[in-house]
């Protein structure tokens, strides 16, 4: 089996699942299992989680908001420098 085909077996195979302290067990195991295996171990200082969290908020607000475009645009003229 190919990754696509695994990932799409699994998804089956969950979505079937009714029992949801079956569902949490195997939530919490599959996020071990990932958080064991990633290379994104970063730790963020706490005024750094502050900051993202604020720029997270931020992002939700739509005046904050660019157009695609106008980002493709803004990123073109960075990339170029």
């Amino acid at each position: 089996m190919n990754t696509l085909e695994l990932k799409g077996g699994m998804t089956e195979m969950i979505a079937n699942v009714e029992n949801k302290e079956l569902l949490q067990h195997l939530y919490e195991a599959v996020s071990d299992i990932i958080s064991q295996n990633t290379n994104d171990s970063i730790q963020l200082s706490p005024q750094q989680e502050a900051q993202l969290n604020a720029d997270i908020e931020a992002s939700l607000i739509p005046e904050n908001l660019v157009e695609h475009k106008v980002a493709l645009e803004k990123m073109s003229r960075w990339l170029k420098r």
